[in-house]
């Protein structure tokens, strides 16, 4: 006589045997939020073109803790005037990233403030963010002062001239 198996009994351990099938797959250890930002750009610069000064950056390729990255959602551009140390930043723009399923992404960046004023001096630092708002250090801070490319600056002419 073969031993009788009660379905109500059985019935938890085919739903334990049915979550634990459910739940294989890749289990990654949890990682902080610091290393889920991006990494900081290090390198971007600065010109004066005819229409303003042109910010220029790299893409930056990989999270905090060196892992690559692939949800870069946007970049905070912030901008202050004058050459105080610790002047207060404002936000100037916010450039959404759309490339993130293309094949080829853009690997530099290129933005130019136009609201700008001659002879003015200008700071400007970038933050980059993912899609899930996660935002990396502000990038390294790059000081300009606005020239109008082509105006050559002299010296006063004197009183008089023969």
């Amino acid at each position: 006589m073969s031993p009788r198996i009660d379905s109500c009994a059985s019935l938890p351990l085919v739903l334990l045997l049915a979550v634990s099938l459910l739940a294989c797959g890749r289990v990654a250890p949890p990682r902080s939020p610091e290393d889920m930002a991006p990494q900081t750009i290090s390198d971007l610069s600065a010109t004066n073109v005819a229409e303003g000064i042109q910010l220029s950056w790299s893409r930056p390729l990989t999270y905090a803790d060196g892992t690559r990255m692939t949800d870069l959602g946007s970049f905070i551009v912030e901008c202050a005037v004058g050459t105080e140390p610790h002047v207060a930043f404002h936000r100037l723009a916010v450039l959404e990233v759309s490339d993130r399923d293309r094949f080829r992404q853009v690997k530099h960046f290129q933005y130019v403030d136009r609201d700008t004023n001659a002879e003015t001096t200008y700071q400007y630092r970038l933050v980059s963010s993912t899609l899930d708002r996660y935002f990396s250090t502000p990038s390294n801070v790059v000081t300009i002062t606005r020239r109008v490319p082509g105006e050559e600056r002299h010296a006063p002419l004197s009183g008089t001239q023969r």
